[in-house]
């Protein structure tokens, strides 16, 4: 098994017509290597919150955000990796190491956008980190 932690957020179902603009979100992943703490990442929404998300120092207007984070002590050197399998267009991605910790982050207007890219980013990872079959969790098939 991969020492990766991956979170998504959906803000809003778009089907429904929904937007995410007020409310309470608290979200944190916390990644512990060897007993200490290696990375944190917290996101905290409150009250009215459109503006926010749509800045460019928020979300950007993206609806969806992917947060990928692989902790192994060959981290360094999958970044060219994880950034060669970045995708282009509809979603912005980037990655970078924090600790020794490489994290990628994507966003996207679409969630179905942002879940395709991810898809192609993770399964070839983890072909090439574990020379596995390049194929989604099971759970993500139920």
């Amino acid at each position: 098994m991969l020492p990766v932690r991956e979170e998504t957020l959906v803000l809003g179902r778009i089907a429904s017509g929904e937007r995410a603009e007020r409310g309470h979100l608290h979200d944190r992943i916390d990644i512990r290597l060897d007993g200490r703490p290696a990375w944190r990442d917290v996101l905290r929404l409150d009250g009215e919150f459109a503006s926010t998300l749509a800045s460019a120092a928020g979300l950007g207007g993206a609806r969806a955000v992917t947060t990928f984070a692989y902790a192994a002590a060959d981290a360094p050197d999958r970044l060219d990796l994880a950034r060669d399998l970045l995708p282009s267009g509809p979603v912005l991605a980037g990655a970078t190491l924090v600790d020794g910790v490489l994290v990628a982050r994507l966003l996207a207007h679409d969630p179905l956008a942002l879940r395709r890219a991810f898809t192609q980013f993770w399964t070839g990872f983890r072909a090439a980190v574990a020379s596995l079959p390049p194929t989604l969790p099971r759970l993500w098939h139920v």
